[in-house]
């Protein structure tokens, strides 16, 4: 492990993730890297911002890691950022919070996020890139695929399966030995009784089928 970060993102994310990095890890930020550079200058949060295409060349993965500052707006890209990361040859860093429990032999991949408060059960396996808001509950044998996003107070319950490219809401719920399908989507407060289909959004308590985003994929908009 290097100890020299690149964020690759400009964004509120990558300003948090960048603050949590440097006061709970061993990480030191030494720049910020985006696809194109705004008209604002190039600097970000008191470091350098440089484009990502040229980011190896100024920033050997030999010397830094980096980590993918990817949101939920438009929830393809998490795999699309990593992928891009991953073929410059980076290795991608993980911010496991200081106040954050968990057991050992936790199995867990590259670019994930447990936040401060989120608690993880043994013989959990977590894949690459995903988020956990503060408070989120991973239960005993939970299974997480990869770029899953999972906001404030989700309770996963014991042996349920996420896939890939999942949304759940704040206080989204999976009852024990459920199964969430390629990108589906659980609004906040939504409780998921049952095996869920791909490509589909799920509302309320039980959870009722809300329509599809097959061709678009999950895209959430605030405000």
């Amino acid at each position: 492990m290097n100890t020299q970060l690149i964020i690759y993102g400009a964004g509120d994310l990558a300003k948090l993730m960048s603050f949590y990095f440097h006061h709970d890890s061993a990480y030191r930020v030494a720049a910020f890297c985006v696809d194109r550079l705004p008209s604002t200058g190039e600097q970000f949060a008191d470091r350098p911002l440089v484009t990502f295409e040229d980011i190896e060349r100024k920033y050997s993965p030999d010397e830094f890691d980096m980590f993918v500052a990817i949101g939920y707006s438009r929830m393809r890209d998490r795999r699309l950022m990593f992928d891009r990361a991953k073929k410059k040859g980076f290795s991608l860093a993980n911010y496991v919070s200081s106040r954050a429990l968990f057991w050992p032999g936790l199995a867990i991949g590259e670019n994930n996020v447990l936040m401060p408060s989120v608690h993880v059960e043994p013989f959990v396996q977590i894949g690459h890139n995903n988020l956990f808001w503060s408070d989120t509950l991973v239960a005993h044998g939970v299974t997480v695929g990869d770029h899953n996003y999972f906001g404030a107070k989700c309770l996963l319950g014991g042996n349920s399966v996420i896939e890939d490219a999942c949304f759940l809401g704040n206080g989204a719920v999976l009852i024990n030995g459920v199964r969430l399908r390629l990108e589906t989507q659980v609004f906040p407060g939504t409780t998921i009784y049952r095996t869920t289909k791909p490509y589909t959004k799920y509302l309320g308590n039980p959870a009722r089928e809300f329509g599809s985003h097959v061709d678009t994929g999950i895209m959430i908009r605030r405000g």
